[in-house]
């Protein structure tokens, strides 16, 4: 995952304009260590900086995501959940008994996508895939 990348180029690069209340959510998803509720950032935002309204956490998390410097994702809670992908692919797996997430890898997401493409001439733009099931630690229990 792309981590330590510059967010103001990236977000000037989009045609954007750099906000103190943009700079300072990209950096407070950046430092985080993995995916992270709203209300999560919303706290970290109000610890670095108590000028940045709730409402304007959530325009810019919305806005980044559209940019494709974060990824939104949905786990089996159904809470929104926030990282910061700087716009490289990222895909999870995600345990809906132990609600453990897990790193799929690329390649398998890339041959499937190449065999949609053969199959359905269909080209999907694919940055960030949720898929929910049982791992095998929790398979294995049961």
């Amino acid at each position: 995952m792309a981590k330590h990348i510059d967010a103001a180029s990236l977000i000037r690069s989009a045609g954007r304009r750099v906000t103190n209340a943009r700079l300072t959510v990209a950096s407070v998803l950046q430092v985080s260590t993995g995916h992270m509720s709203a209300p999560e950032v919303v706290a970290a935002v109000d610890l670095a900086s108590a000028h940045i309204d709730q409402s304007t956490v959530y325009r810019v998390l919305a806005d980044l995501r559209d940019l494709g410097l974060v990824a939104e994702s949905r786990f089996g809670s159904g809470e929104t959940n926030y990282e910061w992908i700087a716009g490289s692919n990222h895909h999870h797996l995600h345990c809906s008994d132990c609600e453990g997430t897990f790193p799929l890898n690329g390649d398998l997401v890339n041959e499937f996508m190449g065999a949609v493409h053969r199959k359905h001439g269909f080209r999907a733009d694919v940055t960030h895939i949720v898929l929910t099931g049982m791992c095998e630690q929790c398979r294995e229990k049961k």
